[in-house]
């Protein structure tokens, strides 16, 4: 058996948009999503986020139409024959570059957008190279500093999501201490595949934060039931999984065969968590309200029977 180990991670940084996390230098062109200030390709600390990049390039383009623009000015007031005709021509191209700016600072955001996705289409393959060199610094360190490891993966895979990459977080994760107090992530890891290390993972988040619990893990271990099971501790992580799921009427709702399964190993506020949802619709889960007022009477009814005998007979 694996001794795992105690880690602190950094927070995870969440973004509106999962290109936000990646970033490209300014010298070589190299594209990065890990935190470090340096860059890996040349080694200057010359990163900057893509948006960053093409907001440049685009500054450099505008500031080079506003160049040009003052360039025919000056041409037309250097052919103009007359001092008339010199001053209109002057006049003439103050405006034009003034209106030229007003246009440029009018569109400037849509062509920021534009120029965004041009670099992206330009530069995807040497935006995959460079998140494969991510992956391989990270497989670098995985001995000396896993969690570091981790924590590298875990920003790839904001943009480069496969079944290799979750697999190899996930079990990771299975060798370190999780605690409540960790920002641990769950959606982003669930695959295609069937991964003990994965399901061995979700019933640690489904006892940690049922939170995490949303429906693609739920989905998940309905998928690979059968394998979960035949691991060592399966039927807890379904229970667990379970359990976390009747945190809300709508799982209860979608899933109730899967947790009229598990009932009988739900702990008891989890149970009854699900004797008050199902007793405020009457008539809608019958085989499972069944199931879990049998449990309920099975673990607690004799007790509660015992208590109530002794208020009885009490003076």
């Amino acid at each position: 058996m694996i001794k795992k180990k105690a880690v602190t991670f950094k927070p995870y940084e969440r973004t509106e948009y999962a290109y936000d996390k990646l970033r490209v230098c300014r010298k070589c062109g190299g594209y990065t999503v890990l935190s470090e200030e340096i860059c890996p390709f040349c080694g200057k600390r010359t990163l900057t986020t893509v948006q960053g990049f093409a907001k440049r390039e685009l500054k450099r383009s505008m500031q080079s139409e506003l160049l040009f623009s003052a360039l025919l000015t000056l041409l037309a007031m250097f052919f103009a024959d007359t001092m008339p005709w010199i001053g209109i021509a002057a006049a003439v191209g103050i405006v034009l570059t003034a209106l030229l700016a007003f246009a440029q600072y009018r569109v400037f955001e849509p062509q920021l957008r534009i120029r965004t996705d041009r670099l992206f289409a330009r530069d995807k393959d040497r935006i995959r190279h460079g998140l494969i060199q991510d992956i391989r610094a990270a497989e670098g360190i995985l001995e000396a500093n896993p969690a570091r490891a981790y924590e590298m993966l875990r920003e790839v895979n904001t943009l480069l999501r496969n079944d290799p990459i979750r697999r190899l977080q996930a079990e990771l994760l299975q060798t370190f201490v999780l605690r409540r107090d960790m920002d641990l992530l769950l959606e982003p890891l669930i695959m295609d595949g069937f991964s003990p290390h994965l399901a061995g993972y979700i019933g640690e988040v489904a006892k940690l934060n049922r939170e995490l619990i949303k429906e693609s893990a739920i989905r998940y271990c309905l998928q690979y039931e059968p394998q979960i099971r035949n691991m060592s501790k399966g039927d807890e992580i379904l229970a667990a999984v379970a359990g976390a799921a009747v945190r809300m009427k709508r799982y209860i709702r979608l899933y109730p065969e899967f947790i009229r399964r598990y009932t009988h190993k739900l702990p008891e506020d989890r149970l009854e968590r699900l004797r008050e949802v199902l007793s405020q619709h009457p008539g809608e889960f019958g085989p499972l309200k069944l199931e879990a007022d049998e449990v309920y009477w099975v673990r607690f009814g004799k007790r509660n029977a015992r208590d109530t005998s002794r208020q009885g007979s009490s003076p």
